[in-house]
């Protein structure tokens, strides 16, 4: 029996959700993949209490489960739990590979960039950074607002000593203009770069890799699923196998190989299975296999960075927006249905619309002052850019197909 069947009996036999859907859709053979239907982010955000398998609804509210937060370019927060164990297994298969091809330990020194708020202010002078545990420098770049910010933080990573980095593209861009602008080197210590969140560009690989002289690799996951593939030295994106059963949905079918939406299965997360998750990505899966069994993604689609610059020493993207979001959607638990940003590039203004739960619209307004109180100390203190949030009922064009930020 392989891992995927086995997954597929286990949620059968032990989770409620599962179980209904078999009836639901007349799932014949369990372990039959291909009888299961897509599971929707709306069908997840919607059930993420209710799709806990046996025994683990008392984990969660002893609060003994690992949560996820995922807000997505559908504007939908979702939460995501795993046990802890199952977390550890999930993530094994990526820490194999860094250190199978690129020499990287867990243990390893590492500095990790964070949009996530530390719940404080910008004095506009000080960069903020944890390291705990001590083997992870977490820097949150959502702090810092210009060149001297970024060169500030030149000195906290040199100091530091880091092995490798975990950065978005954006990021990047910005630590490598700043060591360019200070005239200052990197650490001699770091040997690796692993890129997330969204994949390089070729020109700013290479200018990364000619810059930093070590090994950069793009890793593709996601909050729900953990990695789910990651580069090779010879520059192939190779799914995880052993964490993720990867599918394609085309117009017409749903395959293992070609172009269309990712759909995905989670292998490890027992407590929380995700069966056929519509991951909410466009790739292509290339037919030609490593050593005959290991699938390719060939290229990622569709995961795009919308960013825009509000003045000379400041800008914002989407994915800032949506770890506020977050973050909020924490604060407010099953408050939230949905959001979507506009921004007015005349006004230099930003549109927040909301959607609330029918039965939490009391909600509405103190939502509305956690949102606009959290753009303007954590993003814009300056107030170089205004905000505004309102009902989306004020926006008859909002759709759920709508991705985050959009620009007029």
């Amino acid at each position: 029996m392989t891992k995927l069947e086995k997954l597929l009996k286990y949620v059968s036999e032990h989770n409620d959700f599962y179980k209904n859907r078999i009836k639901e859709y007349g799932i014949k053979d369990p372990l039959d993949i291909t009888q299961w239907p897509v599971l929707t982010r709306k069908e997840l955000q919607e059930n993420r209490y209710n799709m806990f398998s046996d025994g683990y609804k008392s984990k969660y509210y002893n609060q003994r489960l690992r949560r996820q937060s995922s807000s997505g370019s559908s504007g939908m927060p979702v939460n995501v739990y795993w046990d802890y164990k199952d977390w550890y297994v999930s993530n094994l298969s990526v820490w194999r590979l860094r250190h199978k091809w690129y020499g990287i330990s867990p243990n390893d020194k590492c500095v990790m960039f964070t949009l996530n708020v530390f719940n404080i202010q910008n004095d506009g002078d000080t960069v903020y950074y944890l390291t705990n545990p001590s083997s992870v420098l977490f820097v949150n770049v959502s702090l810092i607002y210009d060149d001297q910010g970024y060169i500030k933080l030149l000195d906290i990573i040199n100091e530091y000593r880091p092995k490798w980095m975990y950065i978005q593209p954006f990021v990047l861009n910005k630590l490598i203009r700043a060591y360019k602008c200070s005239k200052k080197t990197p650490p001699s210590s770091l040997k690796y770069i692993e890129s997330v969140g969204e994949l390089l560009s070729l020109e700013l690989k290479k200018k990364a890799t000619d810059f930093f002289e070590v090994s950069l690799a793009n890793m593709y996951g996601s909050e729900e699923m953990n990695s789910i593939a990651i580069e090779s030295p010879n520059g192939k994106m190779t799914i995880l196998d052993s964490n993720v059963f990867v599918e394609i949905k085309t117009k017409t079918e749903i395959t293992q190989f070609g172009n269309g939406e990712a759909i995905v299965t989670n292998l490890n997360n027992l407590c929380q299975p995700l069966i056929r998750y519509n991951q909410g990505d466009s790739i292509i899966i290339s037919n030609d296999l490593i050593d005959d069994k290991t699938r390719v993604i060939e290229l990622i689609k569709g995961r795009t960075l919308d960013s825009f610059i509000i003045n000379d020493d400041e800008e914002i993207n989407s994915i800032m927006l949506l770890e506020m979001m977050a973050e909020i959607n924490n604060y407010f638990p099953q408050v939230i249905k949905e959001y979507n940003f506009m921004f007015d590039t005349k006004k230099v203004s930003l549109k927040c619309y909301l959607t609330i739960e029918p039965s939490k619209k009391e909600w509405f307004v103190a939502v509305k002052s956690a949102i606009i109180k959290s753009f303007q100390q954590k993003i814009f203190p300056l107030n170089s850019c205004s905000i505004e949030v309102m009902s989306s009922k004020e926006r008859a064009c909002l759709c759920k197909k709508n991705p985050v930020l959009t620009i007029e």
